[in-house]
């Protein structure tokens, strides 16, 4: 072996080691697919990415794409390692191969599914589904799993077809869906039932009446992009998981009640059907 060959391997011997500790301390990057304003999103989020920093022993940053589009370029690019999105989104990101499960949220009911409700202001005449045909009913977003699929396959089971039987307007966020309704603005709204609980702390919703509930739906999901190392996502659901076994761990579940999230648990694939089946059913 030449001299230069020695000193060419020397360097690879001493270089190996720092470049190996550098990529397992490369920030982990978590993006976040919510309806809410981006700063609210860090404020709310912020203690779990520095929990999540300090049991990995690795820097996990925030990511906030606006929007499903955004949320599924950003994905495919590698621009972010996990994800917290609801289940529709998911499902549509596993099925063209950018995504795969690492754990389910389970809400403050206890479950890992949850039902939309449809309500209507008090004394308005609408008392049943049937009611609703030629009205105005609100949505949250086209992407949502219970603030879109699981009430508009509800409607369309129930005999109202989403298309031409009613007007589908979309309000972005939880609490235009209820003023609208109090005001006038909208015939009915939808939403899910855990957030219409969580929400009628903060709105006075006296006046609102639910009429009906869809069918189930899966809860929120934690992903990760497909080609992320394995070794790399079973610390992370472990971790994840192991949330309600500590007091720190449990401290930070009270923070996140407000985000209907109560702990969660490995993901079930077979929640799945369930979205496969609300899909059929809203003709999307």
């Amino acid at each position: 072996m030449t001299s230069l060959s020695r000193l060419v391997l020397l360097a690879i011997c001493l270089i190996s080691p720092q470049i190996l500790f550098a990529a397992d301390n490369q920030p982990l990057r978590f993006g976040i697919l919510s309806i809410a304003q981006p700063s609210r999103i860090y404020t709310k989020w912020q203690p779990f990415a520095d929990y999540m920093s300090d049991k990995l022993g690795r820097p996990v940053e925030l990511v906030v794409p606006r929007g499903f589009g955004k949320m599924k370029k950003i994905i495919a690019s590698g621009g972010v390692d996990f994800f917290y999105i609801n289940s529709h989104v998911f499902y549509r990101l596993k099925q063209e191969g950018k995504a795969i499960g690492v754990a389910q949220m389970q809400n403050i009911s206890g479950n890992t599914t949850s039902r939309s409700e449809v309500f209507v202001q008090r004394g308005s005449g609408i008392d049943d589904i049937g009611d609703l045909k030629g009205k105005k009913v609100a949505y949250v977003s086209p992407m949502g799993a219970g603030g879109y699929l699981a009430p508009r396959a509800f409607l369309n089971n129930s005999g109202l077809d989403g298309e031409t039987d009613i007007k589908e307007v979309f309000t972005k966020n939880l609490s235009n869906s209820i003023h609208g309704v109090l005001l006038g603005d909208y015939d009915a709204a939808t939403m899910c039932g855990v957030n219409y609980r969580l929400m009628s702390k903060k709105i006075d919703t006296g006046e609102l009446k639910v009429i009906a509930m869809s069918d189930t739906y899966p809860e929120n999901v934690v992903g990760a992009r497909s080609d992320l190392s394995p070794e790399v996502i079973d610390s992370f659901r472990q971790i994840l998981l192991d949330l309600p076994d500590s007091e720190d761990g449990r401290g930070l579940l009270d923070k996140m009640r407000s985000m209907k999230i109560q702990k969660f648990v490995k993901y079930d694939p077979a929640l799945e059907e369930l979205t496969r089946e609300l899909l059929r059913e809203s003709h999307l």
